[in-house]
């Protein structure tokens, strides 16, 4: 009996899981695409391999979301592009050149970081506001500095891009997955993470317990910024080249992926698990369409109806848990 009642609780909280709902409208999508694609396993897999990029501007933008409300890091799609040309430029198309490519790419990515947070601390500009007027000011500078350039990858970088674990799983979607873990002990084991959640949850009462506000604000930020430059560079080697708006899809789908997947938008609860959940749903809602041929306006609707019923299944199941 006593086995039974510990059984029983387990499945509640597994139940109460807020991540839960994205893992099943992923499977009750990739069950629809059975029924009308061809070939349903390589949706799966070509879906894995967008989800990596997905998975990572998620993480960055979860904890940013973390830091409470009004939190939100408009610049990924800007970051994306200027690292994607940074570091291919440096990289110059030479395999010699790659190391010295993503570090000169990542280090712009972390000034890019520490820039939204000084907006936001030293001149008092909501996050919203000055991460979009910092996204104008690094979209400018791409569009300044690259202009009509052609770019492309080191051929030992594309093979690292595109390359299959026995033919089949993206290597790429493999390492974003153990990243993701990482990711999942700094947030819940860490006295990093404890911080955040702490600031998303009261900054004030954070500050007076000893906390470090603008100091974890300010990783948090880099932090974001830092997983946009790592997107724009394996992007830029899996497309095969760069171009100014390649990160302009990150943009709202930055914000939905970490939403979708359990993280409270009213910050100090952040939740890594439901990232990997809420990106396969998210492409999985796209392949779909575009298989039963769905017109681009209607796509938009459904997945935002979709969308808004995870979100209000996930929530209804923390009230009543």
């Amino acid at each position: 009996m006593l086995d039974l009642k510990v059984r029983s609780g387990q499945l509640k909280d597994l139940l109460s899981a807020k991540w839960l709902w994205s893992y099943l409208g992923a499977i009750v999508l990739f069950i629809a695409i059975c029924f009308v694609s061809s070939d349903p396993w390589g949706t799966l897999i070509a879906s894995a391999s967008f989800a990596s990029f997905f998975m990572l501007v998620g993480m960055g933008q979860m904890m940013v979301i973390t830091l409470g409300v009004g939190n939100i890091d408009l610049s990924i799609p800007y970051s994306i592009g200027l690292v994607g040309f940074v570091s291919m430029k440096v990289m110059d198309g030479t395999n010699g050149g790659i190391l010295l490519g993503i570090v000169a790419g990542l280090l712009v990515a972390v000034a890019v970081g520490a820039f939204n947070f000084g907006l936001i601390r030293f001149i008092r500009i909501p996050p919203l506001i000055a991460t979009l007027a910092s996204g104008f000011i690094v979209q400018t500078v791409a569009i300044v500095g690259f202009r009509g350039l052609q770019i492309k990858p080191p051929n030992d970088l594309t093979r690292f891009a595109v390359r299959k674990i026995g033919g089949v799983l993206p290597l790429l979607f493999v390492l974003v997955v153990v990243i993701a873990i990482i990711m999942h002990l700094v947030v819940t084991r860490s006295r990093y993470g404890r911080y955040v959640h702490a600031i998303g949850q009261n900054q004030k009462a954070a500050a007076l317990a000893g906390i470090k506000v603008n100091a974890n604000k300010l990783i948090t930020y880099v932090m974001c910024s830092f997983f946009a430059g790592v997107t724009g560079i394996l992007l830029s080697a899996f497309g095969g080249g760069v171009t100014l708006g390649m990160g302009h899809e990150y943009l709202l789908n930055s914000i939905a992926v970490p939403v979708i997947g359990g993280t409270s938008i009213a910050g100090g609860d952040g939740n890594i698990p439901g990232i990997l959940g809420a990106s396969m749903l998210l492409l999985l809602i796209l392949y779909l369409f575009n298989i039963i041929g769905v017109s681009v306006g209607l796509r938009y609707v459904f997945t935002g109806i979709v969308i808004l019923a995870i979100i209000f299944a996930g929530s209804t199941r923390t009230r009543t848990a």
